[in-house]
């Protein structure tokens, strides 16, 4: 099992590098796709993010307080892969969500999650020449997940609704991209429709998890309106923290 986790992280490595500088402003982040059973269930999670030209890191944490409920919390961090000149790009994004789940059997388990997060898209095009825009992002998201002794997988939909709240534009920034950011200015809120899929392996309460997350999948808008990018590839290391506390069977094996 080692071997394997060494084998993800050499093989994510070399995945997530990237090069050149194209000008997105807005990624989807991974969907996080929770397998939850019982209360007091939590998970925490670390891993890289890339998309065309660009990568990062994202952070993950779920906790179900209550008996069906559950909160959750992530974080994205991305950047350009290499400068070009002058050229260089970067965003973030961290969001909280509260949700329902609803297990079907010990290896099924529907959830719903609405939430809200905040993030920034940075962009700068030359010397002192960039764009800065700010945007709230609130949404709506089912999910199905699978769990088994030694494999797991699931799918969920995203409905977001991006609202750009403010933005610093140089006016020097040349087209398209002042055209680009007109279009998002103008056309905000965005309501955008996601999915994404995952598929891990490991042994409870170590997995490694592989996300494949698109952006609009129903294609309800032109891509060079926006330039959002159109989809992100990530991997995650997690672990089950509610191993470590329950006691007996409980805290080993599938319940």
């Amino acid at each position: 099992m080692t071997r394997f986790y060494l084998f993800c992280f050499a093989a994510s490595t070399l995945l997530f590098t990237s090069s050149g500088c194209t000008h997105y402003y807005y990624a989807p982040n991974t969907l996080r796709t929770p397998f939850l059973q019982q209360q007091h269930d939590a998970q925490v999670s670390v891993g890289m993010i890339s998309g065309d030209e660009f990568s990062g890191y994202e952070f993950h944490g779920m906790y179900s307080p209550l008996k069906h409920m559950a909160v959750m919390v992530n974080h994205m961090q991305i950047n350009s892969g290499e400068k070009s000149g002058y050229e260089s790009g970067e965003g973030r994004l961290t969001e909280l969500a509260l949700g329902a789940y609803f297990p079907v059997g010990k290896y099924t388990s529907f959830s719903v999650f609405g939430g809200w997060g905040g993030g920034a898209v940075k962009n700068t095009y030359d010397l002192n020449v960039y764009s800065d825009l700010r945007f709230h992002r609130t949404f709506l998201q089912p999910a199905f997940a699978f769990q088994a002794k030694w494999v797991r997988f699931g799918t969920a939909i995203r409905f977001s609704r991006l609202q750009y709240v403010r933005g610093d534009v140089d006016v020097e920034i040349g087209e398209p991209d002042l055209s680009i950011i007109r279009n998002i200015e103008r056309d905000s809120p965005i309501f955008l429709p996601e999915t994404g899929f995952f598929c891990g392996f490991g042994f409870r309460p170590f997995w490694a998890d592989f996300h494949l997350n698109f952006s609009d999948f129903m294609n309800t808008y032109d891509p060079e309106k926006y330039n959002f990018a159109p989809a992100t590839l990530a991997i995650s290391f997690s672990c089950q923290l509610d191993h470590f506390w329950r006691k007996g069977t409980a805290g080993a094996g599938i319940r």
